[in-house]
C-alpha cells in the first residue's frame, strides 16, 4: 500500500504536530504514522522527527538489543536529538557519529535544544539564543531556567533566593520567588519583550519543572513540590497545588491519542489530563514482580512502533503497552544487577548508607527513550551521575559500567526520520510491502527498513473502510491543514 498525504503545517509555533493516519489491517496489525510530542526530565524529543511504524495486534513483540559505545564515566547520561543527530548530555554533550561508531565532543554546550521551523533555539546559562542570536539575556537576580516553546510562547522558571536556605513558602520577592512565565515571541521578534509576558509567582520559593506537556492549545508543567499549572493562551490558573511535605514530581509528559500522559513519582505511574483535572491511571505501568511498590518513578516515555513504552526508577524497568490489547508487557530490566528485592526500595540500599551516600544514590533510572532510525536509544544513571570511587566497591566495576549506558533497542517495522522543514505544502509518501517500509518527502527517499517476512496487509481497498487521517497514537494533528490518500502499489 502507498499512503499520499499532502501536508501543509503553516507557521512553527512549538505546537505538536500529532498524527498523521492510523489504520488497522485485514491481519490485525496496525500502520500509522506521526509526531511524537514528548518531554523526558531534561529534554524534548525532536517534533520534527516522523515515525511509520506497523504493529502486531497480537501485542507479542520480537526485539534485539545492542550495547553502543560509552559516552561518559560518569555513571549516568541523559540523551536528546535534534535534526537527526543524538546526543548525550553528562559533563560534557557528545554526539553519536554512526560512521565512526563513538560519541565526538560537540562544540556547543547547550543541553536544550529545538528545531522552530529553520531556526534553532537553544537555552544554556539562564538565557536563550535563536540561531546564535540572543532573544533573552540572564536577569540582573537570580537565574532563568527550564525553557520550553510552544505555542507561540516562551517559557521558563525564575527563581532567586535572598539566601539559599531550601524550599519555603513564598513571602515577598526580596526574600526570594519562583515565577514561572509565558512570555509571546516569534523568531521574527527578535528580543524577548518581558513586558508582555504572563506571569505568576508560584507559592513555593524554588520549585522547578521536570517536564513540560501540551494538551490542545494549553501548555503544562508539574513543579518538583507537586504544583501542576496551565496555560491556556492568555493566563495561568492552578490544578493541582504545591505541598512542601509531599512528595509529587512529574517527570514526563507526553501526548497519546486524546489525552495528555504525565508520569509521576512516588506511585511510578501515569496519570492523565484531558482538559480539566489530572487523574491516576491505575496499574499503567505494573510493578515488577519481586520488588517493593513504594518510593517508584515513571520517568521517562516514548511511542516507538505504535506502541508506548515507559522506563521506571528505582529498578531500571522498561515497559510496553500494546494500545490495541491494552495489556502491559515487561520488557527487562535496563541494569541486570543486584537481584531484584522487596526487603528494600531501592538497589544497594543498605550499602549506600552505610558508605555514607544517601540510600538511594544507586537506585537505577531509565533516563531517555529516544526512537532513531529503525530503532531507540536507551540511557541509563544512578539517581546522581557520580565517577567511579572505591568507596562504591559494593556496586563492583563491572557492574557499576551499566549505569551510563546506551543501549540500541530494536523491532520490526518501524522507521523514524526527521522531515524536511517547509511552511508551505510537502508531499509525503508512506510505502510498505512485503520487502520494505520507506518514507519519501517531496519525491526524495528520507528513510527506509526491510519488514518482517511474515509482514501482511491485505487488499488497500479493504482495509482503506477504517482508515482515519490526522488521529491516532501521537495524538490530533497539529498543522494547518491535512489531505490524504490510500493507494495500492
Amino acid at each position: 500500500m502507498r499512503f499520499d498525504v499532502q501536508l501543509k503545517r503553516g507557521e512553527d509555533r512549538g505546537q505538536n504536530f500529532g498524527s498523521l493516519f492510523e489504520v488497522p489491517t485485514v491481519d490485525g496489525s496496525v500502520i500509522g504514522a506521526g509526531f511524537q510530542g514528548v518531554y523526558n526530565t531534561y529534554h524534548r524529543t525532536d517534533r520534527h522527527v516522523l515515525q511509520f511504524f506497523k504493529r502486531p495486534g497480537s501485542g507479542g513483540r520480537n526485539f534485539e538489543t545492542q550495547t553502543l559505545p560509552r559516552s561518559t564515566d560518569l555513571a549516568g547520561t541523559y540523551l536528546f536529538d535534534v535534526d537527526g543527530s543524538v546526543y548525550s548530555s553528562s559533563e560534557d554533550v557528545r554526539r553519536w557519529d554512526s560512521s565512526s561508531q563513538r560519541w565526538v565532543v560537540d562544540p556547543s554546550d547547550a543541553r536544550e535544544r529545538m528545531r522552530l521551523g529553520s531556526s534553532l533555539l537553544s537555552f544554556t546559562g539562564g538565557s536563550a539564543t535563536c540561531d546564535g542570536v540572543s532573544l533573552l539575556s540572564a536577569p540582573d537576580r537570580g537565574i532563568y531556567h527550564r525553557f520550553f516553546y510552544a505555542h507561540g510562547h516562551l517559557f521558563f522558571y525564575h527563581t532567586y533566593w535572598a539566601e539559599q536556605s531550601g524550599y519555603r513558602l513564598h513571602t515577598t520577592d526580596d526574600e526570594g520567588f519562583s515565577k514561572l512565565y509565558a512570555c509571546p515571541w516569534r523568531p521574527k521578534d527578535g528580543l524577548v519583550d518581558l513586558t508582555q509576558a504572563k506571569v505568576i509567582t508560584v507559592p513555593v520559593v524554588g520549585e522547578v519543572p521536570f517536564s513540560y506537556g501540551q494538551y490542545k492549545e494549553e501548555v503544562l508543567t508539574c513543579s518538583n513540590i507537586g504544583g501542576v499549572y496551565v496555560f491556556d493562551g492568555e493566563s495561568w490558573r492552578t490544578i493541582v497545588e504545591p505541598e512542601i511535605d509531599t512528595s509529587y514530581q512529574v517527570y514526563s509528559m507526553m501526548n497519546f491519542y486524546d489525552r495528555l500522559l504525565l508520569a509521576q513519582y512516588p506511585t511510578g505511574q501515569l496519570f492523565e489530563y484531558a482538559g480539566t483535572e489530572v487523574s491516576l491511571v491505575g496499574g499503567w505501568p505494573p510493578v515488577m514482580e519481586g520488588v517493593s511498590t513504594q518510593a517508584r518513578e515513571a520517568q521517562t516515555m516514548a511511542i516507538y512502533g505504535g506502541e508506548l513504552y515507559v522506563g521506571v526508577w528505582p529498578w531500571g524497568e522498561l515497559w510496553r503497552l500494546n494500545p490495541d490489547s491494552r495489556e502491559w508487557t515487561f520488557v527487562r530490566r535496563m541494569i541486570s544487577k543486584p537481584p531484584a528485592t522487596d526487603r528494600t526500595n531501592h538497589p544497594y540500599e543498605e550499602e549506600s548508607a552505610a558508605a555514607g551516600l544517601v540510600a538511594n544514590q544507586w537506585g537505577q533510572r531509565v533516563t531517555s527513550l529516544v526512537p532513531h532510525g529503525a530503532g531507540m536509544l536507551i540511557s541509563t544513571s544512578a539517581k546522581a551521575p557520580t565517577l567511579w570511587e572505591p568507596a562504591f566497591d559494593f556496586v563492583g566495576d563491572g557492574k557499576w559500567k551499566e549505569y551510563g549506558t546506551v543501549t540500541r533497542f530494536t523491532v520490526p517495522d518501524v522507521i523514524s526520520t526527521p522531515i524536511h522543514w517547509t511552511e508551505g505544502e510537502t508531499k509525503l509518501e508512506f510505502i510498505i510491502d512485503q520487502e520494505t517500509m520507506a518514507i519519501h518527502q517531496d519525491g526524495q527517499l528520507l528513510a527506509e527498513v526491510a519488514v518482517e517476512s511474515s509482514s501482511s496487509t491485505g487488499p488497500a481497498a479493504a482495509v482503506a473502510q477504517s482508515l482515519t487521517w490526522g488521529r491516532g497514537i501521537f495524538g490530533a494533528y497539529g498543522g494547518e491543514a491535512l489531505e490524504g490518500h490510500l493507494l495500492p502499489l
